[in-house]
Parts: structure tokens; sequence; C-alpha cells
């Protein structure tokens, strides 16, 4: 496949509809107690949880950049909830001027996030290579098991375990959205997430034990998501990862190609 604007605005908006949806989620837990709020500004979509002020939750997607008065009225959106936003930008939204005002604004280039991809077809996705690497779809009991280790595979402190178990259980029955876990000679080990819309699955998150990696087990579970989007007739699956990182070879290893980089721009502290 060639890389066009059309095709590049598809995959960022189902990353976009993937965000709202696990937000939107959030928002319905205790009559939206944390201050969840989605603002929509043309192409560019502000996403936020007041009482979560870190760079997770609180960033734009989409055309944030398509004049100088836009970017204004996003930085008016989070400063009115008094939370730092971060600017995810795709390069088919670039616009000198507006990032220029993004620099004047207080904000910097502080990153790079690949975004990768493959077309799906009945012939992509072979048997797992590794018999002793076993994934089930998690059932909604196990969602303690799956914080836990998701903030283990992403170093996050131990304390936020619950709340990610919670926010993630939220979405149990969602439509789109399906859980897995990877079991290693019969211990679980390693835990997934995919999200579907509009026949392109998302390959949401993955994490593995540390003890249990370089086996194979984070590759597995991306087979797996990519087998199971090719069931759902899939005609895409995008993936997204820091530049050179391990998943971003695990992605490349299973057949996906980067489709471009986004540059990450955060307020100087």
């Amino acid at each position: 496949m060639v890389m066009t604007r059309k095709l590049a605005d598809h995959l960022e908006m189902a990353e976009i509809k993937m965000f709202a949806s696990r937000l939107r989620a959030i928002e319905g837990l205790q009559h939206n107690a944390i201050g969840v709020e989605i603002g929509q500004f043309d192409g560019a979509y502000a996403f936020s949880i007041k009482s979560i002020p870190g760079p997770s939750y609180n960033v734009v997607k989409g055309d944030s950049l398509q004049s100088e008065h836009l970017v204004e009225t996003i930085l008016a959106f989070y400063k009115e909830k008094g939370i730092p936003a971060r600017f995810d930008v795709a390069p088919q939204y670039m616009n000198a001027s507006s990032l220029q005002k993004l620099h004047h604004a207080g904000f910097f280039q502080s990153d790079f996030h690949t975004t990768l991809y493959s077309a799906l077809s009945s012939e992509y996705v072979g048997e797992l290579k590794n018999s002793i690497i076993e994934i089930r779809t998690i059932q909604e009991d196990e969602f303690d098991f799956y914080g836990k280790l998701y903030v283990e595979g992403f170093n996050m402190p131990r304390f936020l375990a619950d709340s990610v178990a919670a926010n993630n259980k939220v979405l149990y029955d969602k439509p789109g959205w399906s859980f897995y876990i990877a079991s290693l000679n019969n211990e679980d080990v390693g835990i997934g997430s995919m999200f579907v819309h509009n026949s392109t699955a998302i390959l949401a998150a993955s994490a593995v034990q540390h003890s249990a990696r370089n086996k194979g087990i984070h590759q597995a579970l991306i087979q797996y998501r990519v087998k199971e989007a090719v069931k759902q007739n899939c005609k895409h699956v995008v993936g997204h990862a820091k530049f050179a990182s391990t998943s971003q070879k695990n992605m490349e290893r299973c057949g996906m190609t980067i489709a471009y980089t986004k540059s990450i721009w955060t307020e100087v502290n």
C-alpha cells in the first residue's frame, strides 16, 4: 500500500475514535466525578480529565494546526481547567505558522511517536510460532490482574493498578473493545487490548511481565490480535510505539510498516 493523505486521515480518525470511546466510558463512572471533557474544534479533538492532569489523557489529536486562532482556542480550553496540554501532531496536519504559535505559547517538541499499519487479508496471519504461549479473551473478573501487569509493563507506580483496572474494566462490554491475556507454560504473563472502528483495528495496549520478556510473548499478542481483526473483516491494523522501541520492532516483524511519525509538543515546565 502507498501512504496517502486520505489513508493517513483514516488512521488518525480511528485512533481518535478509540480515545473518545475510552474517555466516554470513564466519564460514566460515578457521574463523571473525575471531570472528563472532550472538546471538538473543527478537525481537532481536545481530550481532558481534570482529576488526572498528566499527558496521558490531556492530549490534542487531529488537525489542531489549521490556524493560529484554532491553537489559541484549544489552549484556552485547557487553561480554563488549569490543565497542561499535549499536542500530538501528525505530519499531514503540519502548519509552520501554527507551530510557531505553539512555540511562542511555551511549547516545544519533546518526542516522536511512530504510527505503524498494514492492510489485512485472510493470508496475512499465520499460526503462533511458539506452542507454549497461549492467548485467551479476558474474563470480567480478571481486570485486577490486567491492571497489575499493565503498570508493571509500563513502569508505572504500583498504586495506580486499581485505577488502571477500573478504567479498562469499564470498556469490557463496550462496542469495538477486546481484551486478552497471554500465558507462558500455563502462567499468565502478558496482556493486550484491541479496538475496532470502521474496519480498522487498533492494537491499543500490550504489556509483558518483566520476568517473561524476550520469550516472544509481545509478538504473539500482536499476531493474535491481528488474527482476530481478520476474523472481524478489518481492512487495516494500526499500532503506535516509541521510535525504534521493542514494540515497533515486533510490529514490523509481524508485517506492519511505518505509516508516519508524529511530533509530540508539550509545555515547558
